[in-house]
């Protein structure tokens, strides 16, 4: 065996170990560990010192497992098309259905968009949420509530115009 299978053969339980911590599905826990495995032995010839192997497989991990959260999470953009919730206006044309919560939803950021997503339509915990997009449990709380206030004002102040009730 040469050099870097014997470094990788060595480490390989405690990067398995940290992959599948990160990662709740085994099967995308493996892809990512092959990717982990390509790259480390791609870039392998760029590596100083082999005594900072293990650190550095541990440093591609982690960005791998980044990169898949990142891809997961551009994946779970709200469909808007889904999303319909009718209201009566008033307007030049005289009365018209508006797409209320399609309309406040387009003027949210996407990171706003998202959380309420997770939250509302999928009905994740706080927790699963914050490990689905690799971010602290705190975050997820300050985002979500930041969120909630910025539909409500969305809602309230850039309505269409007056509504029949």
């Amino acid at each position: 065996m040469d050099e870097f299978e014997v470094l990788l053969a060595k480490y390989y339980t405690a990067l398995e170990r940290f992959v599948k911590f990160r990662l709740s599905s085994v099967t995308e826990a493996e892809d990512v560990l092959q990717e982990v495995s390509v790259t480390a032995y791609k870039k392998f010839g760029q590596l100083k010192s082999k005594e900072a192997f293990q650190a550095w497989l541990m440093g591609i991990a982690r960005n791998k497992c980044n990169d898949y959260f990142r891809k997961k999470a551009k994946e779970m953009e709200i469909p808007l098309d889904e999303v319909v919730q009718k209201e009566l206006s008033y307007g030049r044309m005289g009365i018209t259905e508006t797409d209320t919560v399609r309309e406040t939803l387009s003027m949210l950021a996407d990171k706003d968009k998202q959380i309420l997503y997770l939250y509302f339509w999928k009905e994740l915990p706080q927790a699963e949420i914050a490990k689905r997009l690799n971010i602290p449990l705190g975050t997820v709380k300050s985002r979500l509530h930041t969120a909630k206030q910025n539909y409500k004002f969305f809602r309230t102040f850039y309505r269409p115009g007056p509504f029949i009730e």
